[in-house]
């Protein structure tokens, strides 16, 4: 598998794509930086929940947010890259030439550049066109000519996209301006130890806050509403004739286990992180906290294994298909556009007619809101945990 191109989760992956390609190295162990130790160096984790309700499509879709300032996307990638003493240059435009122009300046010198670009507009992703316009994404560019783009995207392989397909793509999304970050090199040694430090504390911070939309509270907000009947949010509510409840569960399982989050929720990753952290601080209390994010990890496992139970057969199907989905297209196999049809399939089939009778949704909403409650609980046993070693840290803090 080529560390070079391949990757976990889009964001940190791009980071670790453009500054190997850069010649920008860890300072410590003279190796490129580890996608793990940029995770933990801009913040680490976040906390989030939306479910999106698309009334004109009788259709509904959970987002969760997994990284610090994971709505904030250009902030994390700074603060990562000014810890390391790396200058980030983001570039972006409202026009078509400028978007070409600004990405071959970013490739001028050889050096690779983070591009965000719609996900369903990538071919390989074999995503449905009315997804075009929904999903952001970051990917790394190596080079670009007329005909085509050569992309990394989480494979050990890089893709090749048709230029003006990729040039649409750029440009679907108009929030992201057709953006491009390139990096400039330090020009002095960063100071590895302070920015592991600073990271712990952003992540501390980040989480540790009262808010239910962007800290650890926002999972005892969603354990509430997936039993609520008063709350137009709550699950019965927004599912009462369970048309629309197959996405959504789907989308819970696809975004916990599989959609760049490193499996479950990046809490994996950061406790690789952590435990990288302890080796380079000589921190062994970091050992715990990792301890207890790779507990929390699991916790998310059975979340998603909840919302699509082997005990169902089109639930265990469609776990089963996006597992494969995602492991075709990170090899690039052909496949992967038949199983992508059949999703699309099960999708027409189940949306609009629930597998789970009324019974079976409000056991199953019951059992995801013990399994909630559980995380939350998981979650600020790590964060606790966290905050301790920190302030041996930073004794003074």
């Amino acid at each position: 598998m080529s560390d070079l191109y391949n990757g976990i989760h889009p964001t940190t992956a791009a980071l670790k794509n453009v500054l190997a390609s850069a010649g920008i190295t860890d300072p410590i162990s003279g190796e490129p930086y580890t996608e793990s130790m940029l995770l933990g160096i801009g913040g680490g984790l976040g906390a989030g929940y939306i479910l999106w309700e698309f009334k004109a499509h009788n259709s509904a879709t959970i987002v969760m947010g997994f990284r610090n300032r994971w709505n904030y996307t250009v902030d994390y990638m700074t603060h990562a890259l000014q810890r390391i003493s790396v200058t980030p240059h983001f570039a972006e435009t409202g026009g078509v030439k400028k978007a070409q122009s600004n990405l071959a300046d970013a490739l001028a010198n050889g050096h690779a550049a983070a591009v965000w670009v719609d996900k369903a507009h990538l071919p390989y992703q074999h995503l449905p066109e009315s997804m075009q316009g929904h999903v952001g994404h970051i990917v790394t560019v190596y080079s670009q000519d007329d005909e085509a783009v050569q992309v990394a995207d989480l494979s050990p392989e890089l893709y090749s996209v048709p230029t003006d397909i990729f040039l649409a793509g750029r440009g679907r999304i108009s929030s992201d301006k057709y953006r491009v970050m390139s990096v400039e090199a330090p020009t002095t040694e960063p100071n590895l130890r302070a920015a592991i430090v600073a990271g712990i504390a952003d992540c501390v911070e980040h989480l540790g806050r009262d808010s239910e939309s962007f800290a650890l509270p926002v999972y005892k907000k969603w354990s509430r509403l997936m039993t609520s009947t008063s709350n137009k949010k709550g699950w019965p509510v927004v599912f009462e004739d369970g048309y629309g409840l197959y996405e959504t569960l789907r989308s819970v399982y696809e975004g916990i286990t599989q959609d760049g989050t490193d499996g479950y929720g990046l809490r994996g990753l950061y406790a690789d992180f952590l435990d990288e952290a302890a080796y380079i601080l000589d921190a062994p209390v970091l050992e715990e906290s990792a301890r207890l994010y790779r507990l929390a990890a699991g916790e998310w496992e059975t979340l998603a294994n909840t919302a699509l139970s082997d005990d169902v057969e089109a639930m265990a199907t469609t776990k089963n298909l996006v597992d494969a989905r995602y492991t075709l297209v990170r090899n690039h196999h052909e496949d992967a556009a038949d199983v992508a049809a059949r999703m699309a399939e099960m999708m027409a089939e189940y949306n609009p007619n629930c597998p789970l009778d009324e019974a079976g949704r409000t056991a199953l909403y019951e059992q995801m809101q013990t399994q909630l409650e559980a995380i939350y609980d998981a979650e600020v046993a790590a964060l606790d945990s966290l905050k301790t070693a920190l302030s041996e840290l930073q004794p003074t803090a």
